[in-house]
């Protein structure tokens, strides 16, 4: 126990640095409407470790799957254009189920990649935090036209972690007929988050035309349904439809069970 709470300790101060003020996680330069403005996620204050390294068997498990050695905080997404802030959105809100007792309204991001050698070495603590922290961490502000506008104003974010294999994802960013930072949503309810798998983003953003993509196979976890999405973008309006279908163990062809616009 002893041994443990050492080991939270290290970790709070090398995720935390020295700073107590707004901590910037990560930036970068983004071209709208032909001028540069430099786009930045910031933690409000220190975050605090979830699926942190003092537990490397926990942080291997399917709750922490992209959330292994993570931050958890009030987490920002700002735009500055001539050095001022122009436009900003709080991520925390968009988060759910969250591997940590305390996570209501606050973001989670991987800070250092897991790798298995954490568990099966011997390291003492501070020499293990310290390797760990060595390893450059994830980028998450990997831009792309997901809603076809034109422009690669969007970028993922993994919102949580399902059952193994399983982890939902929200596009933010900013698109021609919506000028502010928001969550892009669909042509059914544009102001509400789409929160799909990763896989089904990638379909769409590498799509031309309707795509559909599995999403929970037969026999997943157990499934006796097969989960898809159907996918269009079209100028910066998405439709998405999440569609459900028998999985018949007999040869026959499987069955629609229902359909549902998103």
């Amino acid at each position: 126990m002893f041994i443990r709470m050492m080991f939270s300790v290290l970790a709070l101060i090398l995720l935390a640095g020295a700073s107590s003020g707004p901590i910037p996680r990560e930036s970068r330069n983004v071209v709208i409407e032909g001028k540069v403005e430099r786009w930045r996620l910031v933690w409000e204050s220190a975050p605090k470790p979830i699926c942190g390294p003092e537990d490397p068997e926990m942080a291997m498990t399917c709750p922490c799957s992209g959330f292994a050695y993570g931050e958890m905080g009030d987490l920002t997404l700002t735009r500055e254009r001539g050095g001022k802030v122009i436009d900003r959105l709080a991520l925390g809100p968009f988060f759910e189920d969250l591997p940590a007792s305390d996570s209501e309204g606050l973001a989670a991001m991987q800070w250092r990649p897991f790798e298995l050698a954490d568990v099966e070495g011997d390291l003492p603590a501070a020499k293990l935090l310290s390797k760990i922290r060595a390893r450059p961490g994830p980028r998450v502000m990997q831009l792309g036209d997901y809603d076809h506008d034109g422009v690669a104003s969007e970028f993922l974010v993994q919102i949580s972690a399902g059952p193994c294999g399983h982890t939902a994802y929200v596009a933010f960013g900013v698109s021609r007929d919506r000028s502010k930072l928001h969550a892009l949503g669909t042509a059914r309810d544009p102001d509400a988050a789409l929160v799909m798998a990763g896989s089904a983003w990638q379909a769409l953003l590498e799509s031309r035309g309707e795509t559909r993509v599995t999403v929970w196979p037969c026999g997943d976890h157990g499934a006796e349904e097969r989960g898809e999405m159907v996918l269009l973008a079209q100028e910066g309006t998405i439709r998405a439809e999440r569609r459900r279908y028998s999985c018949p163990d007999d040869g026959t062809v499987e069955v629609l069970l229902e359909a549902e616009e998103l």
